[in-house]
């Protein structure tokens, strides 16, 4: 698997809206127990940082001359959590998200910048990975729209979608038959 498959099937639903209205999804919260893992504003931008480990944390704050602020346990990590995430905060607004993700990436510091829904949709590796379906019409629905498949691949091929989903209630019969029941009446609540 992916990572970024991953990501796009566990964002499916902001995914499918994003690609039938247009409309970005907005993030929702942030907080993760260690201060070097999680998304920070910058001069332009907002950047994520991925030093989760203690090795990926003594590398972030040496790269950023901080050498004051590395611990040496995760016990230490938790009692500094709020000072690390001021000190992150002031020192991530120094940069662009962009220059951030150059500067720690080339040092091997997890790190990159938050990408737009479109963005991420737009990214090469979307095409090449076969993520996302498009439908040219749907049951029901006026227009074309697209939807992401699955964030796993195997030799032989993948899931693929063959159908466009089905209306409300389109296969209730064969739903009821296949439990042994007979045909329903609508009813109408």
């Amino acid at each position: 698997m992916a990572m970024l498959d991953v990501a796009m099937i566990l964002m499916s639903s902001h995914v499918t809206g994003y690609l039938r209205n247009g409309v970005h999804p907005k993030p929702h919260g942030n907080r993760h127990p260690h201060a070097t893992n999680g998304a920070f504003e910058t001069k332009a931008g907002v950047v994520m940082l991925g030093a989760s480990n203690l090795r990926q944390q003594r590398r972030l704050w040496t790269v950023l001359e901080r050498p004051d602020m590395i611990k040496r346990t995760n016990d230490e990590r938790d009692a500094d959590h709020d000072r690390e995430i001021a000190m992150l905060e002031e020192i991530m607004l120094t940069r662009t998200a962009d220059e951030w993700e150059e500067f720690l990436q080339a040092r091997h510091v997890p790190a990159a910048r938050v990408r737009s829904m479109g963005e991420a949709i737009a990214d090469p590796q979307q095409a090449s990975r076969g993520v996302i379906h498009r439908h040219e019409r749907g049951n029901g629905m006026e227009g074309a729209f697209s939807v992401p498949v699955a964030a796993f691949k195997f030799a032989h091929g993948g899931p693929r979608i063959d159908t466009p989903p089905p209306t409300l209630g389109q296969h209730n019969d064969e739903v009821f038959a296949e439990l042994g029941y007979g045909k329903r009446k609508a009813s109408v609540a």
